[in-house]
C-alpha cells in the first residue's frame, strides 16, 4: 500500500512539472510572438508535450493562455495593512512591478484585442480582471471598516479609478516608478479620505 501510495505521489509530482512546463513555455511564447500567434501546435512543440498532454489539462488554447497569465501575474489579493494608503499601494506596486517586464505590454495587448473577437477569451479574460476588482474592492471595504474611507463613497468609482491606473501602467510600462505610484496612492487615499 506504501509503494502505490508513494508511485501515485510521484505521479503528481511529474503532472504538476509538466503542467508548470507547459504554463511557463506557453508564457514565454505569448511574451514573445502574442496571442494570435502562438497555436497549441506551438506550445506542445516547444513544451515538448503532445496536444493531448495539453488538452488533458486545459480544455481549449484560451484556459491555457489565460492559466498562464494568471500563473505569472500571482494573485493581487493585498495583505491586511496599517491603512487604506498602504493596501492601494501594495496592489499598485506589485501590478506596476509586473508590467514593467519586457513583452507585457505584448501580452496584455494581444489578449485585449484578441477577447474582443472570441466569446470564450473574453469571460475568461473578465473572469481575471475581475479579480482585481475584488481585490480592491476588500481593500476599499477595509478601508471603511478601519476608518479611513468615508463610508459614503462609491466603492465603484474608487475602484475603477485604481482600475484604470492599472491599465495606464500597462501602457507606461519602464516609464511607472515607486515615485508615481506614491503620488497615486497619494491622490486616491486622500479622494477617499473622511471629510475633516
Amino acid at each position: 500500500m506504501a509503494v502505490e501510495h508513494e508511485h501515485g505521489m510521484r505521479h503528481q509530482d511529474t503532472a504538476g512539472l509538466v503542467r508548470t512546463s507547459i504554463l511557463d513555455t506557453t508564457y514565454d511564447l505569448l511574451i514573445s510572438r502574442g496571442y494570435a500567434d502562438v497555436t497549441t501546435d506551438d506550445i506542445a512543440a516547444a513544451a515538448k508535450v503532445s496536444k493531448a498532454t495539453i488538452y488533458r489539462h486545459w480544455r481549449t488554447k484560451q484556459e491555457l493562455v489565460v492559466a498562464a497569465a494568471r500563473k505569472h501575474f500571482g494573485d493581487v489579493e493585498a495583505p491586511t495593512l496599517d491603512s487604506f494608503a498602504d493596501e492601494i499601494g501594495w496592489i499598485l506596486e506589485h501590478r506596476s512591478r509586473d508590467y514593467r517586464e519586457p513583452g507585457t505590454l505584448r501580452l496584455v495587448g494581444s489578449l485585449v484585442g484578441a477577447a474582443t473577437t472570441d466569446p470564450q477569451l473574453q469571460a475568461l479574460f473578465a473572469e481575471w480582471v475581475e479579480q482585481l476588482s475584488r481585490a480592491v474592492r476588500s481593500v476599499i471595504q477595509r478601508g471603511i471598516a478601519r476608518g479611513d474611507v468615508r463610508p459614503d463613497v462609491d466603492i465603484l468609482a474608487l475602484e475603477t479609478l485604481v482600475a484604470g491606473v492599472v491599465a495606464r501602467a500597462v501602457v507606461a510600462q519602464h516609464s511607472f516608478t515607486s515615485a508615481t505610484v506614491e503620488s497615486l496612492v497619494e491622490m486616491i487615499s486622500t479622494a477617499a479620505a473622511p471629510e475633516a
